[in-house]
């Protein structure tokens, strides 16, 4: 069976494909495989575009069925009912819930199956209300081992990615042995190791005790959102009727003081800009506790998105799917095409068209880490670059968020800078970005950042872009923005793409992407990486180069293996 990625960037042909359903077909599997020297590689459930998958006549393994994972749309997130997470008859063992000891008041261990999806998951946090996963990704289609191998992360900077999360790894080795790491050093390598240390079966996570996000998303002028340095940075088309009143000096500082308090102190902060719109979406927030929560409050939203929303995204999703894919919509200027996305996409977002005001919602806090559905249905293109915040030269105690700012504006005016060269739009569908902590993790583009954060920063687009020809330049062009920033002293901040978005082939710090992953960005991190392997291995009876041979792949062996 031929195998593409989610993004349509990977394509190969395993000589099989399995679906496993207990701990033992994989350990059988994996011995078949080291008997027949074949290796053997999971593929997590979509939203991927680097090259870490299986390859040509090797095994690949989905813990999701096959007709689910190939289908756009997918209705799974429109399903009624909750998710249990027991062990019941027919139900494969990758898909169970299991909360393990507490260590403490508002700490406990939960043991969860690989293929659990992060809908799964949110079901039954919502329907349990006592426990929570204090940060995700927003996507619920995606499946928890998917999002802790490649080291996925959240927002807000007292928070780490996923992967900090992650206490105990369960996996079957490369003598299909069942094996568990739980050492608090190792299991800074084991907790994000893309599939090499085996198949990762049960994931053991620290949870928080369930609390409630008030949210308050806004809509305000893209100038006032992440305000930059100087209010002449901002491209003219894009100036609102304050940039050239007496106090829009003022209007500035006011916005920068905000942003940078936003930025700084809410549990989660996160900034949207849909191309050549004046406006931005902010999506910033605090929770409150269980006891804080009045239930009988207009605001208060058990399930949000409600049921009628979720059921309009998914549609939407869908039909955006649809309509990017078809030929009539590739016909339509580049520039067209973000237009109308944009519109769309502002219209989607809260507070909705026709409301002035920004609504107060009050829902559990998984629903306010998930709070758009649907977005699987629709394929794109994606670049994520990970920015050490440095320190302020003033006070080195506290971050410094002038590089923040000028990722966001450099990213804006390099939309304009490509329209008005020669009227194309790369960007064509978003520009996100989220501020986060560090990473313990040894691989995390985190690591080492520090107490004062990563901004974390992308672009998508349609894949009528790269049709174009327009989004790979595009590409090049803001990895080299992105990468040129320093520090106050003038040494080059580590900036690092995310590990499962858009980067293999591209040229990263002047030279092949690789090649600086592994001697500029992780010269330190990835001996230390394999050092990690290698006594895991010591007491559990296996080597690297028998790692090597059963879970690499080309990518792996080039970056972690090849001395």
């Amino acid at each position: 069976m031929r195998f593409h990625n989610w993004g349509q960037t990977v394509t190969n042909t395993p000589q099989y494909t399995f679906v496993p359903s207990t701990v033992l077909g994989v350990q059988n599997l994996v011995r078949w495989a080291a008997s027949n020297n074949r290796r053997v590689r999971c593929a997590g459930y979509r939203h991927s575009w680097s090259p870490i998958f299986s390859q040509d006549n090797n095994i690949l393994v989905s813990f999701v069925e096959l007709t689910q994972v190939t289908s756009i749309p997918d209705a799974m997130s429109l399903q009624p009912g909750d998710f249990t997470g027991a062990m019941v008859p027919g139900l494969s063992e990758f898909k169970t819930i299991e909360l393990k000891e507490q260590l403490g008041p508002k700490k406990r261990l939960c043991r969860i199956g690989a293929g659990v999806t992060n809908e799964d998951f949110r079901r039954w946090a919502i329907a349990n209300d006592t426990w929570a996963m204090p940060v995700d990704v927003i996507l619920v289609e995606v499946t928890i081992g998917g999002v802790n191998g490649p080291i996925c992360h959240g927002a807000g900077r007292e928070h780490q990615t996923c992967s900090d999360l992650v206490r105990r790894i369960e996996y079957v080795d490369c003598h299909g042995e069942l094996q568990m790491v739980d050492d608090k050093e190792l299991i800074k390598a084991a907790a994000g190791c893309f599939g090499l240390l085996g198949v990762v079966t049960h994931i053991t996570f620290e949870l928080d005790a369930m609390t409630y996000a008030v949210m308050k998303p806004r809509k305000i002028d893209i100038g006032l959102a992440i305000p930059p340095a100087n209010k002449d940075e901002i491209p003219e088309a894009l100036r609102a009727e304050w940039f050239g009143e007496a106090d829009a000096d003022a209007k500035l500082e006011e916005a920068n003081a905000d942003f940078e308090r936003r930025a700084a102190d809410d549990y989660y902060s996160e900034w949207f800009w849909f191309p050549y719109q004046k406006k931005a979406w902010v999506n910033t927030w605090n929770p409150v506790s269980v006891k804080e929560v009045d239930t009988n409050a207009d605001e208060f939203k058990r399930e949000y998105p409600e049921p009628a929303t979720v059921f309009l995204q998914w549609v939407q999703g869908w039909l955006g799917h649809i309509m990017t894919s078809s030929k009539l919509f590739g016909k339509i200027p580049g520039s067209w095409q973000a237009q109308l996305l944009a519109i769309n996409g502002m219209a989607s977002l809260e507070p909705k068209a026709g409301e002035d005001e920004s609504p107060t919602i009050i829902t559990p806090l998984p629903n306010a880490l998930h709070f758009q559905r649907g977005i699987q249905n629709m394929r794109v293109r994606d670049i994520e670059f990970q920015i050490p915040i440095p320190a302020r030269a003033d006070d080195p105690e506290r971050p410094d968020f002038t590089v923040v700012k000028r990722a966001w504006w450099d990213a804006i005016r390099l939309v304009y800078e490509f329209y008005e060269r020669d009227g194309s739009a790369p960007m064509r569908l978003t520009l996100e970005m989220r501020i986060m902590g560090g990473s313990d993790v040894l691989l995390a583009p985190q690591h080492g950042n520090g107490p004062w954060g990563t901004a974390s920063i992308e672009v998508l687009t349609v894949p009528d872009a790269d049709h174009d020809d327009e989004w790979a330049g595009y590409v090049q062009r803001m990895a080299d923005i992105w990468m040129s920033y320093t520090d106050r002293h003038g040494a080059k901040l580590n900036v690092r793409p995310h590990w499962a978005k858009e980067w293999d082939g591209f040229q990263l710090g002047g030279m092949d992407a690789r090649k600086f992953l592994k001697t500029v960005a992780y010269k330190d991190q990835i001996p230390k990486f394999r050092e990690a392997l290698a006594e895991i291995g010591k007491g559990q009876g296996w080597t690297l180069e028998e790692l090597k041979n059963r879970f690499s792949n080309e990518l792996w062996d080039e970056l972690i293996f090849e001395e």
